[in-house]
């Protein structure tokens, strides 16, 4: 539902289960990571049968006049520090992956992908945007073995300053998904 469509009870429940998800895996919080992306943003979520969130995930369309999550994460290794600058049309950033690790957490979060794929083709996207952490290999195994691939455009890791998982800095692989994954996801994972 995009952000404006949703009651602030319900968007505040959403993100609070997002950043308990991001805690409980180790991160840390940064004002680096937290910006608002809301006016530009859809969010998926998939309730359990007690009405609590297990998955949710964010899709920010990128615009001329605004920045999409990829773009805000600093390319690593290079001086004077750098970002991306994605001047594509037709495309999204697809993030803030949550889910419970159980079962119905990964579930949840797969019907939550199919979902978001599905949204991205109707909406006409060419190419869908992302990053992961690597050191999360759950996360890495569901982006991966669902056909998103590794950015060759992007091909530098990202971080976010003051961004840790258990105190360490954060690096983060920027992926990228076309219309042929998106139908791969939406049929398949």
């Amino acid at each position: 539902m995009h952000c404006n469509d949703l009651q602030n009870g319900l968007l505040d429940k959403i993100k609070s289960f997002v950043s308990k998800i991001y805690s409980e895996a180790g991160y840390s919080t940064s004002e680096w990571k937290n910006h608002n992306f809301d006016p530009w943003s859809t969010w998926f979520w998939v309730e359990g049968q007690n009405g609590r969130i297990i998955a949710a995930m964010r899709l920010t369309e990128k615009r001329p006049n605004n920045f999409i999550p990829t773009e805000i994460g600093i390319i690593f290794g290079i001086n004077p520090k750098l970002r991306y600058a994605i001047a594509e049309s037709n495309v999204a950033d697809w993030g803030a992956v949550a889910f419970e690790l159980n079962r119905s957490g990964l579930v949840a979060a797969k019907e939550t992908f199919r979902t978001v794929a599905r949204i991205c083709l109707v909406r006409g996207y060419e190419r869908v945007y992302g990053f992961y952490n690597p050191a999360l290999k759950g996360i890495e195994k569901l982006y991966l073995s669902s056909g998103v691939e590794l950015s060759q455009r992007y091909s530098a890791p990202i971080y976010f300053p003051e961004f840790c998982l258990d105190g360490k800095e954060s690096l983060f692989n920027v992926i990228e998904c076309d219309k042929y994954c998106l139908h791969k996801i939406a049929s398949k994972l």
